[in-house]
């Protein structure tokens, strides 16, 4: 009987917290996760690793199979679609929000109250900064509300290919018709990526840990979406 074998044990899917212990389960979580961490340090190709890492170890959930994949350079094609699409719509999110703050910020500037003198008031802090302050905030949670799109975009994505990443309907009828798990898995996916930065409190040698392992507690929170979003909400 292989390792693997041995190691596989029925998956926990119907407890979204256990995404964080499944990694440790396997015995060799370690060393695997450590060597994925070297592998993420090299630019684009690291990165298209790291992805077809996590989405191996999506499947191996689907199996049942409580065990991380092993470290190495094989998983460039299957995080390919994922990488691409995470690109695409990375550059969309940034343009959109920083435009929007940009035309935000030129548009209070413009509407700023003047001296008589031609020259900013002395209400320009009053005016200037509870607005900035409040546009921060409002561009804080539309940031946040976008993690509720990140579950089935990965899903759509690796079911379906690099199309299904823009399939935008698709991931408004998933939320819609299973909103509890949709915003769930969002918020674990969210903690996911705060986890991913812990390393760099480490002089950023931690990071050759956090960052595999918030992949891999992703792969158990997409693991768990799957399961118990509502029939028919995912392709």
């Amino acid at each position: 009987m292989s390792t693997q074998a041995r190691a596989a044990i029925p998956s926990p899917e119907t407890s979204l917290g256990d995404s964080f212990a499944w990694p440790f389960r396997d015995p060799e979580w370690f060393n695997k996760i450590v060597l994925m961490g070297l592998i993420g340090i090299i630019p684009i190709v690291g990165w298209l690793q790291l992805l077809g890492w996590m989405l191996a170890a999506l499947d191996n959930l689907r199996h049942g199979w409580q065990v991380l994949p092993p470290a190495g350079f094989r998983y460039a094609t299957r995080g390919i679609n994922l990488f691409a699409a995470s690109l695409i719509w990375g550059l969309a999110v940034a343009v959109l929000i920083y435009g929007s703050m940009g035309v935000a910020i030129f548009a209070m500037l413009s509407l700023a109250p003047r001296s008589s003198n031609g020259g900013s008031s002395d209400a320009f802090p009053l005016f200037f900064f509870p607005l900035m302050f409040g546009l921060t905030a409002a561009f804080g949670l539309i940031i946040v509300a976008i993690y509720v799109l990140i579950p089935p975009l990965i899903v759509f994505t690796d079911r379906t290919g690099l199309g299904g990443a823009f399939n935008v309907a698709g991931f408004v009828h998933a939320i819609r018709s299973s909103p509890q798990e949709s915003v769930a898995a969002a918020a674990l996916a969210l903690v996911s990526y705060f986890i991913s930065g812990l390393g760099s409190y480490l002089c950023y040698v931690g990071i050759l840990f956090t960052f595999p392992y918030s992949l891999a507690i992703l792969a158990g929170v997409l693991r768990w979406y799957e399961v118990n979003a509502k029939p028919g909400a995912l392709p």
